[in-house]
């Protein structure tokens, strides 16, 4: 899944112009005589809390591997959000869980790289409510529980779009917010 500003007209393939509107500036086809809009891409994180551990998965891929960040990803089409939360947890640690018992504690755009805006969804469930062993998959090459005081005492670094997408990189505040919604 790609959405970075576009340069070209999707509909005719005309280079486009950027112009000014009350509303800001945006894109604009001169040949289909229309907005061409960039927008968003919706995600998810789901937030796995165990009393005061946190689930993390260790990135495995790209200019981020070796960052540690909840489990989570793109919403697929014609996939509910918090149905797209289940299938990452799944996809990346192994752990299953009922979609039906996410809670949707954050929501929040954030940009994940330069030029790339998300609208991400932050979900919280109880490690009890999960199923399964715990093993990294996909995209994860670790996925592990841990404390804040674990986390902060090791060499690890949490994803830099972490603050970002919760609004705070502190993994103590993430547990207490996440504990209070699903209890």
């Amino acid at each position: 899944m790609v959405n970075f500003p576009p340069e070209f007209c999707p509909y005719c393939g005309t280079a486009l112009e950027r112009t000014s509107h009350d509303d800001g500036t945006f894109r604009y086809c001169t040949d289909c005589d229309r907005p061409v809009f960039h927008n968003p891409v919706p995600g998810t994180g789901i937030v796995v809390v165990d009393d005061e551990e946190l689930l993390l998965v260790e990135r495995g891929v790209g200019e981020t591997a070796g960052d540690w960040m909840v489990p989570g990803g793109h919403v697929e089409l014609g996939e509910h959000p918090h149905e797209t939360a289940a299938r990452e947890l799944r996809e990346e640690t192994g752990l299953a869980v009922d979609s039906g018992d996410l809670t949707l504690f954050e929501a929040r755009t954030a940009e994940t790289q330069p030029g790339k805006e998300i609208v991400s969804l932050e979900y919280a469930v109880d490690r009890e409510a999960t199923t399964g062993e715990l093993s990294a998959a996909d995209d994860a090459v670790d996925a592990e529980f841990w404390t804040p005081d674990e986390f902060a005492s090791s060499d690890e670094s949490l994803r830099p779009n972490h603050a970002d997408r919760f609004g705070h990189d502190d993994l103590g505040v993430l547990i207490a917010a996440a504990n209070w919604a699903i209890r």
